[in-house]
């Protein structure tokens, strides 16, 4: 069964809500008719808890359903996005998906807690900051490589090892499309107890590895450098971003390329080799057009080669896109349904699914529904 929610979680809710309405402090006081701002505060801070009346006056005021101030699975004032949207994705559009994102990544938070294994209390980061250098990136992601153990080929194992060394799930989702085919590629969710990285599942799979070690370095260095809250997918601006930014695209390339893999798999008479280099950016699960940027920046390469494999496409994979959210996450749902410790229909709202969505997620992962139909 849930249990209740903290006080705390609660009066971190109703300064979300307070904040979102543009209310001060002294205007909430006023609206719950309290003798002063104080017994605002504290209620924010965890130190009182709301009496029922005042938990309806809440709702009332603050245009919120009661349930958003106790649900178990919510995160609502606790949880920080940075997101990576093309720029035609709407800002209503990336709120509502932030919501359901939020409520995937609550379950996940309660199903964690509810495992008998407790999570390191210590969080690993990087040594590095808005004044690191871009060398000092590609040099932490390359020590990196070597601390997993991510071998030649860091594609690979890279989201086995964010997972299960680094602790930070990562859930491959179906996000919001614009009319014309523009998506949200992915996003790093900070909690105060962990971190969570979001993936378009859609997008293709160089896209997807870039994007994944583009926001692992969000997740190891956002208490040093906290991302903004949207930042744009497009290729072309890359390159143009903030400075934040572009540490995160040279942490990711120097991930997924390191200069030992680089030198292991291309040949040095064949640098000038387009078909061989396409080969390579397919084995590393990259772009050419990444692969190239990384080459030139190495000077491994000069500009023509770089700009003739810059133009040539990457190669589809011919697995397809990954199943929805993670093997770890599904198991955990299907655990606690199994258990008795969440029901059927609470999950199911939970995943912003029917009971029928439920079942077909649970097919995915060959796992028969622990509930009635």
């Amino acid at each position: 069964m849930l249990g209740k929610i903290s006080q705390k979680l609660i009066g971190l809710r109703v300064k979300a809500a307070r904040e979102a309405k543009g209310w001060t402090q002294d205007q909430l006081t006023q609206g719950l008719g309290l003798k002063d701002r104080q017994s605002v505060s504290d209620i924010e801070n965890g130190k009182r808890a709301l009496k029922p009346d005042e938990m309806l006056t809440l709702s009332d005021i603050l245009d919120r359903d009661i349930e958003f101030f106790i649900d178990p699975f919510a995160v609502a004032g606790e949880a920080q996005f940075s997101w990576r949207a093309a720029p035609e994705v709407t800002e209503d559009s990336l709120d509502g998906f932030e919501l359901k994102a939020g409520q995937w990544i609550g379950l996940l938070r309660w199903l964690r807690e509810q495992q008998d294994s407790r999570a390191s209390v210590l969080k690993r980061a990087l040594r590095l900051s808005a004044q690191s250098s871009f060398e000092d990136a590609q040099k932490s992601a390359e020590c990196l490589v070597g601390e997993l153990d991510l071998g030649v080929i860091p594609a690979e194992s890279l989201i086995d090892k964010i997972e299960r060394e680094l602790d930070i799930p990562v859930l491959f989702v179906d996000t919001v499309d614009t009319p014309d085919g523009q998506s949200i590629s992915g996003a790093t969710c900070h909690l105060e107890e962990m971190g969570v990285i979001l993936i378009n599942r859609n997008e293709s799979e160089a896209r997807r590895f870039f994007d994944l070690a583009h926001e692992l370095f969000h997740a190891l260095t956002w208490d040093a450098m906290k991302p903004e809250h949207r930042e744009s997918n497009s290729v072309e601006e890359r390159n143009k971003g903030k400075r934040i930014e572009q540490l995160a695209n040279s942490f990711a390339a120097a991930l997924l390329m390191p200069r030992a893999t680089l030198d292991k798999l291309i040949k040095s008479e064949r640098l000038d080799d387009i078909a061989h280099l396409c080969e390579i950016a397919a084995l590393l699960r990259v772009a050419p057009v990444t692969l190239a940027w990384r080459l030139f920046n190495l000077k491994l390469i000069g500009e023509e080669t770089r700009r003739s494999l810059s133009q040539e496409k990457h190669r589809p994979s011919v697995s397809g896109p990954p199943k929805r959210f993670s093997p770890t996450f599904v198991k955990m749902l299907h655990e606690a349904l199994d258990n008795g410790r969440l029901s059927a229909r609470k999950a199911a709202k939970a995943m912003g699914l029917g009971l029928g969505g439920l079942t077909e997620l649970f097919a995915e992962y060959d796992l028969a529904p622990p509930y009635e139909l």
